[in-house]
């Protein structure tokens, strides 16, 4: 399938979370060959260290990280701590995180915080690290 969407030549907007697990160097090349207008990821298990994947990928498609976002599951069997590895493992490789929270209604306040933080983009991109984040600034 992928094969076909290259040699159609149309663009295509990956809305779902692909999975980073299942890419390998040929897969990789294929979508390197299709106009991608956003390609979506999924990284909902912090126990899977994914970063060799997301760094392979990158390196093989050098699509541009505007291009390129991650959905990060929090709230699920993870830990603030392992929340935070995530979004800056994937903003270091060059990846654009979205997170996601799990019964937000029920989440604490940090992880909605840390949802707001990386979300706004503005926010993201002017204080590099969540623990510098003030959420009272505006």
């Amino acid at each position: 399938m992928l094969g076909q969407l290259a040699d159609s030549g149309a663009w295509v907007d990956f809305t779902q979370g692909l999975d980073i697990r299942l890419m390998n160097t040929e897969t990789a090349d294929i979508i390197k060959r299709i106009k991608v207008k956003m390609l979506h990821f999924a990284w909902d298990n912090p126990n899977d260290d994914l970063t060799e994947k997301f760094a392979c990928f990158k390196s093989i498609t050098g699509i541009d990280r505007r291009r390129l976002g991650v959905y990060v599951l929090t709230n699920y069997d993870s830990t603030h701590e392992q929340d935070l590895y995530r979004v800056y493992t994937l903003r270091d490789l060059g990846y654009d995180p979205y997170v996601m929270i799990y019964d937000k209604r029920n989440a604490p306040r940090r992880t909605r915080l840390l949802q707001r933080w990386v979300n706004n983009k503005i926010i993201f991109r002017s204080t590099e690290r969540f623990e510098d984040y003030n959420p009272k600034l505006g």
